[in-house]
């Protein structure tokens, strides 16, 4: 039995990764701020050195996690507070890791470290692992995560230090937030769908709908971890689906999953983020013998009804 720690584990693709874990047969701390369910929790601010520390001790492998982050409007919400957390974050855990003597770290970036300059136009080619220089990333998340990862290899080159790490392609599924500024493009959507009353209606689209994405299933997100973490792999690699949509067609596949006649009105004065991001999953096919297959469609059923259930709630409290 391993000794695993994940940290940021009250959040979404944390609490599943958890899950996964203790399935099979792993020996879970969570930390974070919130209390999640595992063998063990932790309650820490990862920005703390000390308590970073405490959380680290005692543990053989360490899925680094933790974040502030959230969709496209609380990345332009909060861009300095974004640029503090993770850095401080992603330091202090890396450290702890280096001085604890943890045996493997999986350090969870982001395809917004891939140049702005790659993902100009809808059909810009799906983006590699080797595209990241010269380097333009998107918005200060993307920064922080170049960044990070800069110090994940500095760590590895300069203590010997087993550090992976994973290029994280928009992640979805039940459990992701779906209201507010923190939740991305498709729960968004799938929540407007869902408030929808009746059969038809009309729903607003950031951007003309053209902007196409590549969104990976959280169950893809998770198996990729996993897989990275057992690998001998020492470069990032991306974790993310190369099923291409646009976003028009994915508020269609929604208004399928939902059985509602949707009709878009288009918001172009809304931040959009890249014209075109896709996953080029190449390398992930070579190294791991895998790459994520969780067809969107099917993807998208399961996440609406999950959302719609979760509107109504909601608005059943309301009393609307």
């Amino acid at each position: 039995m391993t000794r695993v720690l994940v940290t940021g584990a009250s959040g979404f693709i944390a609490g599943r990764l958890v899950e996964r874990l203790r399935r099979d047969g792993h020996r879970v701390r969570a930390a974070g701020r919130r209390p999640a369910v595992a063998d063990e929790f932790v309650q820490a601010d990862l920005r703390d050195a000390e308590q970073c520390r405490r959380a680290v001790e005692g543990t053989d492998v360490v899925f680094a996690l933790a974040a502030n982050m959230g969709g496209i409007g609380w990345t332009h919400h909060a861009p300095a507070e974004i640029l503090r957390d993770n850095l401080l974050i992603t330091t202090q855990t890396v450290e702890a890791a280096r001085a604890a003597g943890v045996t493997t770290l999986v350090y969870a970036s982001s395809a917004c470290v891939y140049p702005r300059y790659l993902q100009t136009r809808p059909d810009s080619p799906a983006l590699r692992e080797d595209q990241v220089f010269p380097a333009d990333p998107d918005m200060s998340y993307g920064w922080e995560k170049l960044t990070g990862e800069t110090l994940c290899e500095t760590y590895r080159d300069a203590y010997g230090m087993d550090i992976k790490v994973a290029r994280l392609h928009t992640v979805y599924g039940p459990g992701a937030a779906w209201s507010g500024p923190r939740a991305k493009a498709l729960m968004a959507l799938c929540a407007k769908v869902a408030a929808i009353d009746g059969n038809a209606g009309t729903i607003e689209v950031w951007g003309d709908g053209t902007q196409t994405r590549s969104f990976c299933h959280v169950d893809d997100c998770v198996e990729g971890l996993t897989r990275l973490a057992a690998s001998g792999v020492t470069v990032p690699v991306n974790i993310g689906s190369d099923e291409r949509v646009t976003i028009a067609d994915a508020v269609r596949l929604i208004a399928d999953a939902a059985g509602k006649e949707v009709t878009m009105s288009f918001a172009p004065h809304q931040p959009v983020g890249p014209l075109g991001r896709s996953s080029d999953n190449t390398l992930c096919g070579e190294l791991l013998g895998w790459t994520p297959g969780v067809p969107l469609a099917e993807g998208i059923r399961e996440t609406y009804h999950w959302v719609a259930t979760r509107v109504a709630g909601e608005r059943s409290r309301a009393g609307v």
